[in-house]
Formats: structure tokens, sequence, C-alpha cells
């Protein structure tokens, strides 16, 4: 099983210079990477009123997809989401993703990979997510 903070800090460490940043109404900053839920403040980080520069990551924890085997344990498959937003017009998430997808260790098997274009008509940023899936037999 993936354990969120270790994918956090796999995914820090090969894109730690290109991270934009959390500006907080208290106007202290952080790198803008998120896990979802926070170990800490669950759903509500980052808080409301934070400003976002630059390349955000986050990291979401998904709900367990759980089917009853024959033997009668059952399989958990979790299918977790690396969400990536540029929010630097001027930039582009071709060179992040190629960098995810090339530097992650091996044990994160990438699903697919899904890109969403920036569109002026939308108002939206480009967007990215990249979906790794593990699964677990665990007895009843």
């Amino acid at each position: 099983m993936i354990d969120i903070l270790i994918l956090r800090n796999d995914v820090l460490l090969i894109l730690e210079n290109l991270l934009g940043t959390y500006t907080f109404p208290d106007r202290t900053t952080a790198p803008s990477i998120a896990c979802l839920p926070d170990p800490d403040k669950g759903w509500n980080y980052p808080e409301n009123g934070t400003k976002v520069s630059g390349l955000e990551v986050v990291i979401k924890q998904p709900y367990p997809d759980v089917s009853a085997n024959i033997g009668g344990d059952r399989t958990y498959t979790n299918t977790w989401e690396i969400h990536l937003k540029q929010w630097d017009t001027n930039k582009s998430l071709v060179e992040v993703v190629g960098l995810l997808s090339g530097d992650l260790p091996a044990n994160y098997l990438i699903e697919r990979v899904s890109p969403m274009p920036a569109s002026d008509k939308l108002l939206t940023v480009e967007q990215c997510k990249i979906f790794i899936t593990d699964w677990q037999v665990r007895e009843p």
C-alpha cells in the first residue's frame, strides 16, 4: 500500500525546484504541494484565502475499491491522483509530467496520464492528472 507522506516526499524530491508557492492569509509561505486529506488539517489545506503561484501539486488519497475473491479474502484497489496545475500561464506542464513519469520510483504503477489544456473561455489553467494504482489482498 502507498503511504501518502512517502508519495508526497518522492514527488517533492523530483519537483522541488519547480514548485510554486502557497501564500497563506497570515502571509507565511510554503511550497505549493498538498496531500488531501492533510494529516493535520484534513480536507482544509491549503486554507481558504490562500494564494497560489506557479506549479501546484495536490495528491489525493483514494477511497478503496473493494472486491470479494473466491477464497473469502478481499482485494483492495486504490487509484491515487496526482493533480498538477500550472498557474503561471508562461510555463507548461510538459516537462513536469515527463519528470514524474520518468523519475518516480518503479513501485508506483502509473495507470494513465490525463492532460487538460488551459482555456481562456473556461478561465482554467493548464492541468494534468497522473493516476497511480496499487492493490492489496486482505483476509476478512
